[in-house]
């Protein structure tokens, strides 16, 4: 069996906090499968688990962390590749909620995976907001553990367009996963597996992320596509790529009622106002209602997007003119 990614869990300090950020983020609907592990879901189906952090990392001030979960075929034969090529072996082989085994393993740079030997997990959500849609490693130095990985599962890495990532590729030549580059600056001092989900507006993502108690921290495209590494309330790190193409329009959208979009209602009926009556401090406050969430994002959308961190002189610009533009209909 070709080793494949097919889960993902959140393991949190605080639960009921969780459940609600991944909730207002992507519109998770959480349910109790047993032992406090809760499945989140989008569409009805199944998209990653999330459950309190167990007291064995808890002793060892352990903070919250998203681990993604590996399926292979034989787990006591890649535990013990892993521990000849210089892994580490954090939990061995134990019986796993739900049925089979797991086994969580540390390659040499320190960056942890579960090993999953069954067939329960897997399967979940292919499309919608906020569906498990990639694996990425994160490391400062890629040849320090390439020859783990190729040594271990076979895997082949090639170099993408993108400088410093790499595409992961079976012994079949299927992509399994990629690999970037990240300085310290980004990521921190660990390596780590990013679990990415997928939604169709980054920019609305965003919002909703800062909104719900995390913090976006800076964008690292996925080859040709807008990706941000975020913070959930809790600071566990995830990201969110954009995949318009592929997150089904007619989803549940988080933030909305059923398919109304509050604040575009709210816009609308600003205008309305402004015309019907003519009050032209209303245009103002339209003015106001689209500065304060770009300057809460660090991105506006005139014409195009544009973000403070790469261009900073033009979203300054619109932001300026924004606020002078609102400043100039209130004042009579």
């Amino acid at each position: 069996m070709e080793p494949a990614f097919v889960w993902a869990d959140l393991s949190t300090h605080d639960f009921p906090a969780a459940r609600r950020f991944y909730a207002d983020v992507f519109g998770w609907r959480c349910r109790d499968v047993g032992d406090a592990y809760h499945v989140g879901a989008c569409g009805g189906m199944p998209v990653a688990g999330l459950y309190p952090m167990p007291e064995k990392f808890l002793r060892i001030q352990m903070p919250s962390f998203w681990m993604s979960y590996l399926r292979v075929g034989a787990l006591d034969a890649v535990v013990a590749a892993a521990e000849a090529h210089g892994g580490r072996v954090e939990v061995r082989p134990e019986p796993a909620p739900g049925g089979g085994r797991i086994a969580l393993i540390r390659d040499p740079a320190g960056a942890g995976f579960t090993c999953y030997e069954g067939d329960e997990l897997g399967g979940g959500a292919s499309t919608g907001e906020g569906r498990r849609a990639w694996h990425e490693l994160h490391v400062s130095d890629a040849a320090a553990i390439e020859g783990f990985y190729r040594a271990v599962f076979g895997w082949d890495f090639q170099p993408a367009e993108q400088p410093g990532r790499f595409t992961i590729h079976t012994a079949d030549g299927n992509v399994v996963a990629g690999l970037q580059v990240t300085p310290n600056e980004l990521k921190g001092d660990k390596e780590y597996w990013g679990v990415y989900f997928a939604v169709a507006d980054l920019e609305a993502a965003r919002r909703r992320i800062m909104s719900a108690g995390g913090r976006v921290e800076a964008d690292q495209p996925l080859g040709d596509r807008e990706a941000v590494l975020a913070y959930d309330s809790q600071g566990a790190a995830f990201y969110v790529v954009a995949d318009p193409t592929d997150v089904e329009r007619d989803s549940v959208r988080p933030g909305a009622v059923g398919s109304l979009r509050w604040r575009a209602i709210l816009g609308l009926v600003v205008v309305a106002l402004a015309v019907l009556f003519e009050w032209d401090w209303m245009w103002g406050v339209l003015f106001l209602l689209w500065v304060i969430p770009d300057l809460r994002s660090g991105h506006v959308h005139f014409m195009e997007p544009v973000d403070r961190r790469r261009n900073p002189v033009v979203y300054w610009l619109i932001v300026l003119a924004w606020v002078t533009l609102s400043l100039y209909f209130f004042v009579p």
